[in-house]
Formats: structure tokens, sequence, C-alpha cells
């Protein structure tokens, strides 16, 4: 009859065969019995309470619903329609940020026009099927404007075909636009929850963007330099009324309260 060896528990403190707490602790010094006994506390705590999981840290640049559906009303309305509902969870989830873009690209045309005839006092449209975005209507010089929705780099590339008519355009692998196709850019950029509330619109006459090398075509980006100059409210106040031409000087300060009101 074979035997069953009796297997010998392990002391909780030191781990080893044989040892037990009481007998651990007596041949340690006085600092480490206390250090010891600390450890054996610490562990019959764990033991006792249970694990408690943290929940995964908010990222700095993660947006909340809240922020969100906010930032959506100013696009859609407070109603909660499928467009409210989707640019929510799109302002929400960083992989559709590239589409938010698409989606109001042509909603900020529409802003930038209502915004750029209340600062102005001149009637601005929009328009399709043309190499500008928008025009005055009005009696006076008409100014043509290309409007960009840009949620970072000041992007300038166009959309138009490499064909036989842009043949002469595409020096860069982008096919430039002509120096006469429209009168200023405007660049909306919405704030970092993509709302109108903390946005801002910049304005860049088209003599600034020609060419150096062809003079009868713009550059295909804009440089930082350009950026740098242009990248204020005050130098966007300065081209409108450079373009749009006020007559009245006293419309001035109008011009101004509503550049303020408008957080741009």
């Amino acid at each position: 009859m074979t035997e069953q060896i009796k297997k010998k528990s392990k002391c909780t403190i030191c781990h080893n065969e044989g040892h037990n707490k009481r007998r651990c602790l007596s041949e340690q010094s006085v600092p480490q019995q206390q250090e010891l006994q600390e450890q054996q506390e610490l562990q019959e705590q764990e033991q006792q309470s249970p694990k408690v999981i943290p929940p995964p840290s908010k990222s700095k640049h993660q947006i909340t619903q809240d922020d969100a559906e906010k930032s959506a009303s100013e696009w859609t309305g407070t109603s909660d329609s499928h467009a409210k509902k989707w640019l929510t969870s799109a302002i929400m989830d960083p992989t559709k940020h590239r589409d938010i873009g698409k989606f109001l690209s042509p909603l900020a045309e529409e802003y930038i026009n209502n915004w750029l005839s209340n600062v102005s006092g001149r009637s601005v449209q929009g328009v399709v099927g043309k190499s500008y975005d928008s025009i005055t209507v009005d009696d006076k010089p008409i100014v043509r404007n290309q409007i960009k929705f840009r949620m970072g780099a000041w992007h300038f590339e166009t959309t138009r075909r490499n064909s036989k008519k842009n043949e002469n355009t595409n020096s860069t692998g982008h096919v430039a636009y002509k120096n006469d196709e429209f009168d200023m850019v405007v660049i909306f950029s919405p704030s970092k929850t993509f709302g109108i509330s903390g946005s801002s619109v910049r304005c860049i006459p088209t003599s600034a963007l020609i060419n150096p090398h062809k003079p009868d075509q713009l550059v295909t980006s804009i440089s930082m330099s350009i950026r740098k100059k242009y990248d204020t409210s005050e130098m966007a106040q300065e081209v409108i009324m450079n373009l749009y031409n006020p007559i009245q000087p006293s419309s001035n300060t109008s011009f101004a309260s509503g550049l303020i009101s408008n957080n741009i």
C-alpha cells in the first residue's frame, strides 16, 4: 500500500514550505516583522475585496454626445431628424470626420452667403455649375466667391478632371484654377465639435494666390506664409471691405460688430 505523502503548506509570508506565519515573524527583526505584517494584511484585503476594473479613460479629443448634438442642431435644427442623428453620430466617431466635410460643405456655403450678405450689406447668392460658388446680385461691381470647407490644412486642390481642356493647368499634378475664375476665396473652418459657434471665416483675394511662374493660373496649394497673413478676422474684414467696396464709411462699425457677433 502506497503511503500518501501529505503536502506541506507554504507560509503566507515567505512562501516557504514548513514555515508558518508565527514562526516566520519570530525569525525576523522588529522592523521586518512590521513590514511583513503589513504585506500580509494587504494581501488578505486584496483577496477579500472584489477587483474593480476602472472605466476606460476618455481621450482629450473625444467629443461628448451633448456637444455633438449641440453642434449638429446648429446645422440641422433641433428636431430629431435623420440628418441630425447621422451628424451627431459622425461627430462622435473620428473615423467619419472626413465624411462630415462632404455633408456640411453645401450647408457651409449657404451659411457663408448669408454671412457675407450681413457683414457687407450686399446681397450674395449661391450658384451652380460655375467656377465660383456664390456671387453678389446688385447694381454694384460683381464679386465672385469660391468657398472652401476646411477642418485643418487649407488645401486648394480642384476636383476637375485632367482632360484636354485642362492640360495647360496641370503642371503640378493638380488642375489649377485660372486667375479670372473668381475674385475671393472664403475658407470656413468649423469649431472643434464641427459646429457653427466657435467657427472661423477667412478671406483671401485671388490676387494673393496667383502663381508667380504662371501668372494666368492660381497656386494649387496655399502656403503657410499666405495663411499666416490672412488667418485673422481683421484681414477677413479688410479683404471684404476692399472687394465689396462699401460706400458709406459709417458702415464700418456695423461691419465689425457683425464679425464679432458671429464669433468669426
